[in-house]
Formats: C-alpha cells, structure tokens, sequence
C-alpha cells in the first residue's frame, strides 16, 4: 500500500452559501490517512532521528534529490523536516516518479492549526547542514522544478512558495519566491540576490500553467553562505477559501509541487540538462476496468479483465540518445509462487529529453489456487543496466505496483485526492450510486467506503443509508437491498475504508448498484474521490426524482465485499472469511525486539510465520512452533504478519516496530 495523500488534490472552487441549490460537488481533504498513520511511527523515532543528524558532519556535494525513494516523508538523510507530502500521483507529467508536495495539511495529516482565510505559514522543507566551504566559488548553484496545483487545488493570488538560505545557523534570507494569478493565468516569480528579478511566465490557459513544470536556477556565491553549514529550505503560504461557510466542504488547498532539487559545484545558469534517465510514471494495475477483484472471481474474469501488455514510462533528461535496459518481474507474494521475470531489452534507443512508453505482451498466469481466498502480486518495472557512468541517483530506476485480490471490487487506487457529495438545499434525500459488474454469481456481504474527514468531524452525525439497487437502461432501478439509518465512521488506518456488513447479505449476478441516501440533510457527506481513475460514466446522482451521470472525472471510493461470511478484523484492510481465522492476537504492539504470538485455544502446532511490510518485502517466512519471534533486525515501521496452520487457515495482524 502506498502512502495515501493521500491523496488533496484538484479542489473545484465552489460557492458554499447555505442557500445554493443542490448538486454535486468535490473538495480537498481535511486530513491525510497516510501522513497520520506514518507519523505515529515516524514520532517515535524523530529524537533519535534528530539526535543522529545533529552530531554528524555536514552533507558533501552533490545534494540531489527527485524525491523518488519514498512515499510519505522526506529522506531522512537529506532533510530535517517532515512537513510536506511525497507521494506519485498529484502532479501532472512530473520529471521523474515522486515529488514533494506543500499544502495547508500539516504533518500529523491534518489542516494547519494556524490555518485562516488570510496566508499563513504552511508546509516547510529544510535540508540538513550542507558543506560548502569553497571560498570564492562562483560555480554553485542550485536549480529545482515547480509545478503550482497540478491535480490538486490552484494556488490563489495570496498563497506563494518561496526558497530561502541560512547563514549563521539562524537567519534565513528571502532568494526566491512565486506566486499565481489564476485569473489571468501568470505566474510570477522574483528572484532575491543583486538587483531583484521579477520574472512572468504566461500561459495560453489556465491549465497550461497549473499542469506544467517550471525550473528555476539560482547562484549560491555570496561569501556568508560559501560555510561549512549552508541550510536552505523551500516553505508555502496557503489560504482557506473565505466563502467556504458548509462546514463539511472546508478543505485541503493551495498545493505547490517541486521535484529534481540539485545543488553542486562546476555549474552555471545555463545547466539546465539532468545526467539521468529516470522512470516518470508510477506502474499501474493489470486489470482493465478494476483496480482489484475478488481472486475466486478471477477464473471467470480473466479473459476479460487482464491486460494484454505491461508498461513502463520513462524520460531521457540528458543532451544524448539512452538505451535504458528495461526488465520486469512479478512475484507472487502471499501464495510463495517465486518470481518470474519478463526481460524488455533496450530497443528502440530514446532521444534527449524525449519521454516514451514501452509496452511488453505479457502472458503471466496468475496461478489460480481455490484454497486460497486472496492473493498478493508485486508487478515491478526497473532498468537493469544504464548506459550513464556515475549516477548519483537510483532510486528513480524502479517503480511498484501491488496488485490485489482479496474479497472486493475496486475501481479506485485507494489513494483519496478529494471528497465527493451532494450538497445544497434540496440534497436533503440525495441517492449517489456508483455500477459494478461482478463476474460471478456470488453473496454480496458488505460495502466498503471511504469518508473523508472534515471540519470538526461534523459528517460524523449525518445519518445515511446504504442501497443496492437493480440496472435498467444503465441507471439505477429497484432498491433490492436498504439498510437502517447509519452513521460515517472515519478510520485512522491506512487506506481508510469503514466495513459495513449487510444485516442480510444478498446472491447478485451481473450489473448492478451500490451507494447511500442521505437522511434530511443539506450537509455534504463527504467521500473520497480519487482522480486518477476515470468511472464517473458509472457514477449517478439523484437529487429530485432523477437519475443523472456525474460529469465530475474520477471514481467515488466504494467497492462491493463478496464471498464468505467474515469478520471484520479492520475496518479498513483484509476481510477475512470466519471459516479461515487463526484466532490468535500479538503483542506487544508497538515492539522492538520480539513479537508474541498468544492462540486462543493454547495448542503448539507448526504455524507458517510470514512478516511483510506495506509494500509486500516479505522479511520473516518460516514455519515453527514457537509463539515468540526475534524482529530485531526490522527497522522502525508499519508490518504485518500471516500466521497459517497446517490447514491453510490463517490471519493476518498490523504491527509497529520501534526503535
């Protein structure tokens, strides 16, 4: 699972008098899943962290960073802060996988305390200590990417992000700033050494400028920053909208993106190329209308679902032609299949500057096993080899997607950039329902969906309904299924589903609907919205009797929970079919060194131990029967175990490691 940002992103500015007549309607998030779920881990560490940094020598030259390692936080190594967001899919066409994203969510994942209709101090990135003890070297200079909105929210007039230097350890001088008139489609940046520079950038349109990438080259010469101890660091002023006044549509807003951060020596304002090539978009699912299905539907849907071919994207940022040796590789990660690798070779060669996308037939089985209800692939993309000598830089080599069959279908990429509802006067009964087709006759036992967090929590109390309806003339027909009156639950967990059981569970076949009806009230219900998955051709509303297609691009974060009976072990990842638990519980939780297994029943048996990492890295696999397991070796972070007896049953539980 990736880092859900989760997530903020592409917020439609619209009026939010109490008095505005009903429709649908996107906002930002008011909180980031996943920057809260890391950093009650990264907490636990950031002393120790800090206590690390603190006493070690400066940082040498090159500091390069595309922001490509991780997902989350900044690397650890090279900044001191933990404030903005990085993740792979809220920028537009970005140079490479990965950027940092500032925003008005702070680093718990939440809007700024000090948030305001006026600009605030937002987002702040500070690298550690730099050596830059060259006396009279007029060749330093540091260079970046900036995209202002991109998928997210467009800055307004107010909001800026500015670059600054440090000298002397504490004060901090002003070097570059920008901000964005949308109105007329300008950006303007001033750049702060000698004679102050103001330079505009116009665009055709509006769109051309918030889905572009900007680079901006800067001096570092002056003598009071050619130190041992150079710091610099990039911070955002934001703005809460002053006319939002619904409650549950205020918001997330005002992003700004960089990416590809360069500081070295032996340059000029003119060195504008990058020695690299780098992989530019994330890998995505395999399937072609779903993100995930459930794995005993695959057999049925195979032949329909799967995609013929794997792709991977990437750029040439040098001045010369690459040949990139490109290879993938599927590993089965759960069913202990092993790996399969599907080499790519190095034709055709790619051009300077020149972005290409390679597809390879693929015609990987996915070996289907009925004793198993779920099934875990890691697809990975990466070049083998690289024809560039002294690459500072490999992390931007290799990109990941997990694909997953467990017990659901899923249009959405679990990452939340937005919330979606009906709000206004007249939206007191709104229906939203979104189509799936399940490939198999089989038992629809919940419905899963993802609520966004807002202003004060006040979604909390908005009562709903969930319905599953009937197809005729592709739109919703007959209710088949209506549940009591209920309430949104926000998860703190990552991929933050809420699990809501169908008090009768229903045999469906084919098409049909599922979504929620409000219960008299004009107040958003607010649900995650993801925008880089395109269904709303399968999403309707319903305000006054209607039914209508939404003209809103994303998917509304709901998915259909079929098979087994289950108990709901989280609300927000594996379902687990009672039939197949291992009833058991591990502690302690946090941990350090060693994990206990605790069995309900107290019986020693060989029980399969398998600790995996969000990502799917598996770290212990081995089959034994004792209840404590040395973890001492794993680092700090999120992971879980997949405890299995002898008859396939099994569990899954999350743990935390802390050190």
């Amino acid at each position: 699972m990736e880092k859900i940002f989760y997530n903020i992103i592409f917020c439609l500015i619209l009026l939010g008098f109490s008095s505005l007549k009903a429709q649908e309607v996107l906002t930002g998030l008011q909180t980031n899943p996943t920057i809260k779920e890391s950093h009650l881990t990264h907490s636990d560490t950031e002393n120790k962290t800090a206590k690390t940094t603190s006493s070690k020598a400066s940082l040498e030259l090159p500091f390069i960073d595309d922001f490509a390692k991780s997902i989350g936080f900044p690397n650890s190594l090279l900044w001191q802060d933990h404030y903005v967001f990085i993740n792979q899919t809220y920028t537009n066409d970005p140079l490479s996988i990965g950027v940092a994203t500032f925003d008005a969510i702070d680093e718990t994942g939440s809007i700024h305390a000090n948030a305001q209709s006026y600009a605030f101090g937002a987002d702040t990135l500070t690298s550690h200590e730099i050596n830059l003890e060259y006396p009279g070297d007029n060749t330093i200079f540091l260079s970046f990417y900036y995209q202002p909105g991109g998928l997210g929210d467009i800055p307004e007039i107010k909001d800026s992000l500015i670059l600054e230097f440090c000298h002397n350890d504490t004060v901090w001088n002003k070097k570059w700033d920008v901000v964005f008139n949308a109105t007329d489609s300008i950006l303007t940046e001033k750049h702060w050494y000698g004679d102050t520079t103001v330079k505009s950038i116009e665009g055709d349109t509006l769109t051309d400028l918030k889905l572009t990438f900007h680079q901006v080259i800067i001096p570092v010469n002056e003598e009071i920053y050619l130190k041992n101890n150079f710091k610099f660091r990039f911070r955002n002023y934001a703005s809460l909208s002053s006319i939002e006044t619904i409650e549950s549509k205020a918001s997330n807003a005002d992003h700004w993106h960089i990416d590809y951060v360069y500081l070295d020596t032996d340059r000029s304002v003119n060195d504008t190329i990058m020695n690299d090539v780098v992989i530019c978009e994330p890998i995505g699912s395999l399937l072609k209308t779903y993100e995930s299905l459930p794995w005993t539907h695959l057999d049925r849907a195979f032949s329909y679902e799967m995609e013929d071919s794997i792709q991977l994207t990437y750029r040439n940022l040098t001045n010369e032609e690459q040949n990139p040796w490109r290879k993938f590789e599927i590993i089965d990660i759960m069913n202990y299949t092993g790996t399969t690798p599907l080499d790519a070779g190095k034709e055709p060669p790619i051009s300077p500057m020149e972005k290409y996308t390679y597809k390879r037939p693929i015609d990987y089985p996915f070996p289907y096993d009925p004793n198993y209800d779920s099934s875990l692939f890691e697809i990975r993309g990466f070049f083998h080899e690289n024809t560039l000598e002294d690459r500072n830089l490999k992390w931007n080599d290799t990109t990941r997607f997990y694909q997953k069959f467990y017990n659901y279908y899923a249009y959405d990429d679990g990452t939340a950039e937005n919330g979606y509802g009906i709000v206004g006067e007249g939206a007191e009964r709104a229906m939203v329902a979104m189509k799936f087709n399940t490939y198999k006759e089989d038992t629809l036992r919940a419905v899963q969906i993802y609520f966004n967090q807002v202003v004060n929590n006040v979604t909390n109390q908005l009562p709903f309904k969930i319905h599953i309806w009937d197809v005729a003339n592709n739109k919703p027909s007959s209710i088949i299924y209506t549940s009591e009156d209920i309430k949104p639950i926000n998860e703190e967990e990552l991929n933050s589903f809420t699990t809501f059981k169908l008090e009768d569970p229903i045999l469906v076949s084919g098409e049909f609907f599922i979504g929620w009806q409000k219960v008299n009230t004009t107040e958003m219900l607010n649900v995650g919205f993801d925008v880089n998955r395109i269904n709303n051709q399968k999403l309707y509303y319903n305000i006054s009797g209607e039914w209508t297609q939404s003209q809103l691009e994303g998917t509304v974060m709901i998915r259909p929970v079929f098979g087994k009976d289950f108990s709901v072990t989280t609300s927000t990842n594996e379902i687990i079919p009672e039939k197949q638990i291992v009833e058991c519980s591990v502690y302690p939780n946090p941990a350090r060194d060693i994990l206990n297994i605790g069995f309900e029943d107290n019986q020693l048996e060989d029980y399969r131990y398998t600790i995996f990492d969000a990502y799917g890295r598996i770290y212990i696999d081995e089959i034994s029967q004792q209840t404590t397991l040395d973890i001492s070796k794993l680092n700090s972070g999120i992971y879980f175990i997949r405890i299995s007896d002898s008859k396939e049953n099994s569990t899954t539980k999350k743990f935390i490691v802390i050190r």
